[in-house]
């Protein structure tokens, strides 16, 4: 055997202490070598920076969260104690909708908007009810609409017959009654008293009385949809059917949403009011017609408080004047209107909205339609309107409230 060979394969060869150095020991201590070469002075404020943006990530995050889980509380409180406020609240701040486009038009809002069948606004077919009403006028005179007739005999064997007839013609101007009296030698006098109520056209609301009190302080909003939206202090009231409602707040649409047999006019006013009782809405409505007139005081004072820029509001101490969007009582004393179930005009278009429709309109100059239709422009380009298309009665009620 050869000294320094093995005899089942080649000799063992150590690696040279190069080698060794080369592949183990400066990859370790180069490894080393590089963390201990971080001063820690650079190290130390890395750390603390790191560990303050942590922090102010966590503060955020959870004011974000608290945030988010008090306005769902408020959401919840609003819903729970007022229904309308909600639904109004829903509606002010959806702003993900226009009036002209395939995207955010009317034909793409979206939920009740596309699916509810109480929905709003509505063509009223005035000259329709009008033409059912000509078989009981005439010229404006109400017509005979029959006779009634009363007999009355009866024989009496000591005091002979006794006997009357009476005619009276019948028609639907009020109530009517007449007495009756005989005297008989023997028996004193027999007295006979008739008295008939009648009513033509049932009035199951009654008319709508209005104490707007408080017209100071109101908080002009620009919407961002075309329209300047007045949030009224407290204070102003209507009253309907025994109900007290508690106006909220006012807009105005052009052209008008609602229709006249088909036709619209050229804007519409919208007062939003509260059942005090039930939180439910109700909205009396006055479409406003173009032509001679002095401008109205309060499109005057919304137009002239309205921001220009979208979501911006003020408040003012100007007096609204909201009378003079009220039509005039007729002769008779009455303001009709007309009723139904409907919706709200824009998103989410809530459901169970009573409206009040004035079948009287008031007369506001073209000066302001034409400023109005500027303003709504800004926010509907090339459009000057802000007004959703008519929608299906369906199977709903119509009344007709105070026409006599």
């Amino acid at each position: 055997m050869i000294s320094g060979q093995h005899v089942f394969g080649p000799p063992a060869i150590s690696a040279p202490t190069w080698v060794q150095q080369k592949l183990l020991v400066r990859p370790i201590a180069k490894f080393q070598h590089t963390w201990t070469r971080t001063p820690r002075s650079c190290a130390q404020p890395y750390t603390a920076e790191r560990a303050q943006r942590q922090q102010q990530q966590r503060v955020e995050l959870e004011v974000t969260t608290r945030r988010r889980l008090l306005l769902a509380g408020k959401a919840l409180l609003l819903a729970a104690t007022c229904p309308c406020c909600a639904q109004l609240a829903q509606a002010e701040e959806h702003g993900s909708f226009s009036y002209a486009g395939s995207d955010t038009g009317p034909s793409a809002w979206p939920g009740t908007c596309s699916i509810g069948d109480k929905q709003s606004p509505i063509n009223i077919p005035l000259a329709e009810h009008f033409a059912q009403s000509d078989q009981e006028t005439n010229n404006g005179q109400r017509q005979k609409i029959g006779d009634i007739k009363i007999q009355y005999s009866q024989k009496q064997d000591e005091i002979g017959e006794l006997g009357f007839d009476f005619q009276q013609e019948l028609n639907d101007t009020g109530d009517f009654k007449f007495d009756f009296e005989q005297k008989v030698e023997k028996f004193g006098d027999i007295k006979f008293h008739f008295q008939l109520k009648f009513q033509q056209t049932p009035n199951r609301f009654g008319d709508i009385s209005f104490q707007y009190n408080s017209q100071v302080g109101a908080v002009v909003k620009n919407t961002g949809h075309g329209t300047m939206q007045v949030n009224a202090p407290q204070g102003n009231t209507a009253q309907v059917s025994g109900r007290d409602l508690e106006l909220v707040q006012w807009h105005f649409h052009t052209p008008s949403e609602h229709a006249f047999d088909g036709v619209r006019k050229a804007m519409e006013a919208h007062l939003v009011h509260k059942d005090t009782k039930t939180g439910g809405l109700a909205v009396v409505a006055v479409l406003l017609e173009e032509g001679p007139s002095p401008p109205n005081p309060a499109l005057q004072f919304a137009l002239s408080l309205a921001p220009e820029a979208s979501h911006e509001q003020q408040t003012d101490q100007q007096p609204m004047q909201l009378e003079s969007l009220l039509p005039q009582q007729e002769a008779s004393g009455h303001r009709p209107y007309i009723h139904y179930v409907g919706s709200l005009t824009t998103p989410p278009c809530s459901e169970d909205v009573q409206w009040f429709v004035f079948a009287d309109t008031v007369t506001v100059p073209g000066s302001q339609v034409d400023q109005f239709q500027q303003y709504a422009d800004k926010a509907n380009p090339g459009l000057r309107a802000n007004a959703r298309p008519l929608q299906p009665v369906n199977n709903r009620t119509v009344d007709y409230a105070g026409f006599l």
